[in-house]
């Protein structure tokens, strides 16, 4: 089912070129396929889902785990000092949860 939602999300969009435009501009304006698909990784309940901490600003960020509302966040491995390497370490770990798909670096 997941490659069906992926395929939905994308509309005939060739994925390659959608992670390649990512990989190029994590951050500011996609395509339309690319929004969609960035919408739809990044939009799940806050219980179990990844995401990015900045603990030093502009200067370093972690990957989390949140464990829902009023819990502390779980640390998970990946230091980044910048801020496009931390997105592109996120967005590589959200399309292997929601549609089991491994990009490579």
């Amino acid at each position: 089912m997941a490659r069906q939602d992926l395929e939905r999300l994308i509309q005939g969009e060739d994925l390659d070129a959608l992670v390649a435009e990512f990989r190029a501009k994590p951050t500011g304006q996609h395509s339309a396929a690319l929004q969609r698909l960035v919408n739809h990784i990044r939009s799940e309940s806050m219980d179990g889902k990844l995401a990015l901490l900045c603990t030093k600003p502009h200067e370093e960020w972690r990957l989390v785990r949140m464990n829902g509302r009023a819990k502390p966040m779980t640390l998970l491995d990946g230091i980044f000092h910048n801020l496009n390497d931390a997105e592109w370490a996120i967005f590589k770990l959200r399309m292997k949860r929601h549609f089991d798909v491994d990009l490579a670096d």
